[in-house]
């Protein structure tokens, strides 16, 4: 029963990262467009845009909340692996559920703050593009679950796997 639980998670986690680096390749895309036309308009059509600035900023907001959780994915967030490796291999393996429970507190707080403020800013709207707040922090909770979900899965498997893919955060 567990091993096929494990395997669901397992898979929705693949289609999840999968999904974000695919969002992350258009986020990025339309910044780039987005500044690049601004850039355009500002210094050889003498016109700014009003509303790209802010579209820029939030994209980027987006970006790293949604690399921020495919990093987990991957295990890349920035680690002293040098100082952890000096440790015994039982030491390690404690330290290692240690910084999943501090991750995973890290991560609750984002995910519980970010609801509250998402409720607290949907009825403001921005400035330039007149779009709904919630749109731009929405990113808080949403990254938030694609850490949890896939932090989840990195402990969920971390008995079968052992050291082999041990990279602590």
């Amino acid at each position: 029963m567990m091993k096929a639980i494990l395997t669901t998670l397992t898979r929705a986690d693949q289609w999840v990262a999968r999904a974000e680096a695919w969002a992350l390749i258009a986020m990025v895309a339309v910044m780039t467009a987005v500044v690049l036309l601004q850039v355009i308009c500002r210094y050889v059509l003498s016109q700014s845009l009003d509303w790209s600035e802010e579209l820029a900023r939030y994209l980027f907001v987006w970006i790293s909340m949604v690399g921020a959780a495919l990093s987990i994915k991957k295990r890349g967030h920035f680690g002293m692996d040098f100082f952890f490796r000096m440790f015994p291999e039982k030491v390690q393996r404690v330290a290692i559920y240690l910084i999943y429970l501090l991750m995973g507190v890290v991560v609750l707080v984002i995910l519980v703050q970010g609801v509250v403020l998402l409720q607290r800013t949907s009825a403001q709207t921005s400035p330039a593009m007149q779009i709904s707040m919630g749109m731009a922090y929405a990113c808080l909770p949403v990254g938030a679950a694609l850490m949890a979900l896939h932090l989840l899965v990195i402990i969920l498997k971390e008995p079968s796997e052992g050291r082999r893919e041990n990279n602590p955060s």
